[in-house]
């Protein structure tokens, strides 16, 4: 598998580069080993930005009918993720990014994903810990890496392994820079040019805070966690 990324995905990275960089090292690492063929299913996938990672691989995605995503390639299987149309023991690795904090039942959702792994097949996550509000209204929870592990040993998984996926000063300065959106406008207060400046301001200071990441030895305030884990030795039923 090349490192090169394609433009589109190199393009959606740099959207939001501390976000979702730390993306692309975790998912190409987390399916080593998988034999080529496996199915990989991505599920609450939306435009599948890292189908390509996946490119060995029988790879499929899952999203729900009301997704505010409409992918070109399509979804594979439109259902929710706590009752998809998959047989018990049938996928080989489930991939679910940025996903468990939009859905309201967490738990639920993962002994589902438990339920179509095959004994042993491997789990894939990603989860934020410091984000703000977004897919309004379905925005439910953010995750320590305690709370993380412990829906994920809840729905009965095993070998869970969690890590922070940057450090906080990369955190800071990524909210410093989505601020500047976040203030929003109001055209009847006449104070937008006052916001842009203000966000030119944030960038500013983005950068400074951005620039000490290097400096952090702890990690204690990522934007997200990773986390692997399998499904044990046993069907899920």
């Amino acid at each position: 598998m090349s490192d090169q990324l394609s433009p589109e995905l190199a393009a959606f990275v740099a959207q939001a580069p501390a976000a979702r960089e730390p993306h692309v090292p975790f998912l190409r690492a987390a399916v080593e080993g998988l034999a080529p063929g496996s199915l990989v299913l991505d599920v609450g996938a939306g435009e599948a930005p890292y189908r390509e990672l996946f490119s060995a691989f029988d790879y499929r995605t899952t999203d729900w009918a009301g997704s505010f995503y409409t992918p070109s390639h399509g979804v594979d299987y439109v259902a929710p993720a706590h009752d998809m149309p998959l047989d018990d023991d049938s996928v080989d690795a489930v991939v679910c990014t940025q996903v468990l904090e939009h859905v309201a039942e967490p738990v639920e959702v993962l002994v589902e994903l438990r339920r179509v792994l095959r004994p042993g097949g491997r789990l894939i996550v990603t989860a934020p810990l410091t984000w703000y509000l977004h897919e309004l209204p379905h925005d439910y929870y953010r995750y320590t890496a305690y709370g993380l592990r412990h829906v994920l040993a809840k729905a009965g998984f095993a070998e869970i392994d969690i890590h922070p996926m940057n450090d906080s000063p990369s955190t800071i300065g990524a909210l410093l820079r989505e601020a500047r959106w976040l203030l929003g406008s109001a055209e009847t207060d006449g104070l937008d040019e006052r916001r842009v400046a203000a966000g030119d301001l944030l960038a500013q200071a983005a950068t400074m805070v951005e620039s000490i990441g290097w400096l952090d030895t702890q990690w204690l305030m990522p934007i997200s966690f990773s986390a692997t884990a399998r499904n044990p030795q046993e069907t899920a039923g």
